[in-house]
């Protein structure tokens, strides 16, 4: 059975959210699904969504201010349980072994990955 996630999202720049579906990648041996149940959006987003900054890519579901619960876990994953709470910012993963990682940087990770 293939699973179906459902967000909003804009399909070009300065476009409006519609509902959409998508399958979500495999789930990583580091990754962690949530089940998101409250989820912001701040004026970042919405210079995403009308690429701003150029770097949009489309389709683009907004929201990086995330709290939910774990739903699925990583073989990996040791830390996070299954039900417990959990949120999200602004970057959602980083290398973990550059000079900015080691010194708790993580937000200055040039590999860093971004939430939306």
């Amino acid at each position: 059975m293939t699973t179906k996630f459902h967000a909003y999202a804009a399909s070009s720049p300065k476009g409006p959210l519609e509902a959409f579906a998508y399958e979500p990648a495999p789930l990583g041996d580091h990754d962690v699904e949530i089940a998101i149940t409250h989820c912001g959006i701040c004026h970042s987003d919405v210079h995403l969504v009308d690429n701003d900054w150029g770097v949009s890519s489309y389709p683009l579901v907004p929201g990086h201010e995330v709290v939910g619960k774990v739903a699925a876990r990583g073989k990996h994953v040791t830390n996070l349980a299954v039900d417990d709470i959990v949120g999200v910012g602004w970057t959602r993963n980083t290398c973990r072994h550059c000079r900015e990682c080691m010194l708790g940087n993580e937000s200055l990770c040039l590999n860093n990955q971004a939430t939306c």
